[in-house]
């Protein structure tokens, strides 16, 4: 009896270890509902991007089809057919100058450090006491066999790539979409509502799409002409790389506060690398356009946009950056512009209406800073 039902625990044993390793190979279930979370998360972020540009672009739709006569189906391929010219310019344009300027980086980066080190300083004993030229050619020279002999990396950095792309092209078509089907979806919004309140809440969307779209068309129009002013200093300060670095500085700029900073760092640090009288330049006309931007661009532009605190533009930015990257810091502006309305229409009106004196304070003290 002892026998069998020994013989029968070592069979089991036996074919429990051997089903081990097949388990193994198959992830536990935790792991598959990540994976779906993340891939949801990622669709609907996508879709909140599009959703934005869409409503941010609207302005300018309604425009064109009134002024030339057109249906907005029209309207937004034309739209559409611009941008792709646009872009193959950019291709066509841009991308053999910027292959270009960073393959000569490559040649010309021992010479750059050479230079800064003949002419002492801080720079020079650095580089001196740390045998930075030495080196800084040594990892050039092997950087063409490592990545050759590295499959997987290559492998990697074309997936990214290629999910770049199919993100781009994804928030592409789908802002075509939204923006022919804009109209439309603000009436099936509506019909969610219920009779009672839909009439108060028409205005609300409607002031919440107002600011979401004046905040996506001024950022872009900040953007653009920082990279523009950033192409035209560099160039004129003769710091290699002038059309990437300024392409690269006003795709930063979308981004609130930090974008600043990191358009202009790449670019200081390679005019340094000219000399550094010519990064000392590069970095005054950064201060410079960046005070600007600020105080001269931004308040012209944004004036009717989002209208939030500097605390409150701050504190979106790190929680939409920290949770979803980029898209989170360039998203987060506008959530946090529609908070703020429906928190003002709905709730602190509300209190007004029932004799709160602290609301009806607050209330006008909010309205006196908007107007200003």
């Amino acid at each position: 009896m002892s026998l069998s039902t020994n013989t029968k625990r070592v069979a089991s044993g036996s074919r429990s270890s051997a089903s081990d390793p097949s388990e193994a190979r198959w992830p536990p279930l935790a792991y598959w509902v990540k994976v779906a979370a993340v891939v949801v998360a990622e669709i609907l972020l996508l879709l909140a991007v599009s959703l934005v540009l869409a409503v941010g672009m609207d302005p300018l739709v309604v425009w064109l089809a009134e002024r030339v006569g057109i249906s907005r189906g029209r309207v937004v391929v034309v739209l559409g057919a611009a941008f792709a010219a646009l872009v193959v310019l950019f291709a066509v344009l841009v991308v053999p100058a910027a292959i270009r300027q960073l393959g000569s980086l490559s040649n010309d980066l021992p010479t750059y450090l050479s230079r800064v080190q003949a002419q002492g300083g801080w720079a020079g004993n650095f580089l001196q006491r740390t045998q930075g030229i030495a080196k800084a050619q040594a990892f050039l020279q092997g950087l063409p066999g490592r990545l050759g002999s590295s499959f997987g990396t290559v492998l990697g950095i074309a997936g990214r790539v290629g999910t770049a792309v199919l993100g781009v092209a994804t928030v592409f078509v789908l802002t075509g979409y939204f923006m022919v089907a804009l109209p439309r979806l603000r009436e099936r919004a509506m019909v969610l509502v219920r009779p009672d309140v839909r009439e108060r809440a028409e205005p609300v969307i409607e002031l919440a799409l107002v600011r979401i779209g004046g905040y996506v068309t001024g950022n872009f129009i900040t953007s653009g002409i920082c990279a523009l002013a950033v192409m035209i200093g560099l160039i004129a300060l003769r710091v290699p790389f002038a059309i990437p670095l300024g392409i690269w500085a006003g795709f930063a700029d979308l981004i609130p506060l930090v974008g600043s900073y990191a358009g202009a760092i790449p670019a200081i640090v390679i005019a340094l690398f000219v000399s550094p009288m010519t990064g000392l330049l590069t970095a005054m006309f950064f201060i410079a356009y960046q005070q600007f931007e600020n105080y001269v661009l931004v308040p012209r532009v944004m004036k009717n946009a989002v209208h939030l605190s500097f605390a409150a533009v701050i504190v979106s930015t790190l929680i939409g950056g920290t949770l979803a990257g980029f898209a989170g810091a360039l998203l987060a502006l506008p959530v946090a512009a529609t908070i703020k309305v429906l928190v003002i229409e709905i709730w602190l009106k509300d209190r007004v209406s029932e004799g709160d004196a602290l609301a009806r304070k607050n209330l006008r003290d909010i309205q006196r800073r908007e107007r200003a």
